[in-house]
């Protein structure tokens, strides 16, 4: 007499081995094209130079509003429901109380990297917008803003901001005319967050410890560490990519973020943003992390790129239907600032038509604007 609970096993096994196979040909051809480095002029990318004296605006302007209060204690819960194993379904009085609590930090974020944004889009140099940039990094830095994360999900909301907020320095840290204190006390704070990122995250024993959680955690370490001087932060942050970068499959999946169930194809999305920006940043410091596990990161962003026009590979892989995107039903623009930075390295049409269709594309996590950036002006 067979056992049923065998049976429905070796029944599950099949599936996911049977969605394994299934369109692997189609998608290995578009991860082969997503993997071809082109020889593309790029944008100023992250670090932006000093520029040189004869493109300085000559009565640099710029309206600089004052920040919000600093936020320096964080102590939310998650919006998932916590009797979802999948940790997909939003409980609506929970992520009512998130919202309002991460709010502040969200909005200075936003505000922050447009202003960052605003002097490297300036030619020649704004240096007025590079100023309040500083002010409104100093301020929070002052206020040790973010020091106090008093619960896990506060200490995620931390890694995940840092990243942001470091990126908005790098991009205006050589203006010329910057006030020294300021720039020293902005890169002792940043430091210091990266540290308080690092350390939280190296107690984290749980999945956490190594999913999505872990990857914006090493950006910010990463980004801090490069604002800061700090070859420790540099290296903690790109190990954290590599746990990542180690972990996609042949296929190009996420085995943690597969488990998001409705979910999946968006998590693969959400990945994907720190990697690719822990990747473009290490590589300014002399470490390839495109070409670990074989061209790991190349299979990831093949997979997410293919499932934005169909999404049946996650839905056969984990048997839920993928949540759809809202308004046209298309990927909001702020979901693949990410791929404008993999498309200056590694240019393919399937990107380029998606890309075009958005731009600019931007998000506050990964320094704004993204098309900006990295995207050879027309």
């Amino acid at each position: 007499m067979s056992d049923p609970r065998r049976a429905k096993g070796h029944a599950a096994l099949q599936r996911i081995h049977d969605v394994k196979l299934w369109g692997l040909l189609g998608f290995a051809a578009l991860g082969l094209l997503l993997s071809v480095p082109g020889a593309k002029a790029q944008g100023v990318g992250y670090l932006i130079p000093a520029p040189a004296p004869d493109n300085l605006q000559k009565t640099p302007r710029y309206d600089c509003e004052t920040p919000g209060e600093p936020l320096i204690t964080l102590d939310v819960k998650s919006k998932y429901r916590q009797d979802d194993a999948s940790r997909s379904t939003i409980d609506e009085e929970a992520e009512e109380a998130y919202s309002e609590a991460v709010e502040p930090l969200r909005n200075y974020g936003r505000a922050l990297v447009k202003i960052s944004n605003a002097y490297a889009k300036s030619e020649p140099r704004n240096t007025a917008a590079a100023a309040c940039a500083l002010t409104w990094l100093d301020t929070w830095a002052k206020a040790n803003a973010l020091t106090e994360m008093r619960s896990r999900q506060a200490s995620h909301n931390q890694g995940q901001a840092v990243g942001g907020i470091a990126l908005a320095y790098l991009q205006i840290r050589n203006a010329p005319g910057l006030p020294d204190d300021q720039k020293k006390r902005v890169e002792v704070w940043l430091n210091r967050l990266g540290h308080q990122v690092a350390d939280a995250m190296n107690r984290n024993d749980g999945v956490s410890g190594r999913n999505n959680h872990r990857y914006w955690s090493g950006l910010s370490a990463i980004a801090a560490g490069i604002a800061s001087g700090d070859e420790k932060l540099i290296k903690w942050g790109a190990d954290s990519a590599r746990i990542g970068i180690g972990q996609i499959t042949k296929d190009g999946t996420l085995p943690l973020e597969l488990r998001r169930a409705k979910r999946a194809r968006d998590y693969h999305t959400f990945a994907a943003e720190p990697l690719i920006a822990t990747a473009e940043l290490a590589r300014t410091q002399g470490i390839d992390l495109y070409a670990e596990n074989d061209k790991a990161l190349s299979r990831l962003v093949g997979r997410v790129v293919e499932s934005f026009s169909d999404p049946s590979f996650f839905e056969k892989a984990t048997g839920s239907e993928q949540e759809p995107y809202r308004g046209d039903g298309t990927v909001p623009s702020s979901r693949i600032a990410w791929l404008e930075i993999y498309q200056s390295r590694f240019p393919s049409p399937q990107a380029e038509t998606l890309l075009a269709s958005k731009r600019p594309v931007a998000s506050s996590g990964i320094g704004g604007n993204t098309t900006l950036l990295f995207k050879e002006k027309d």
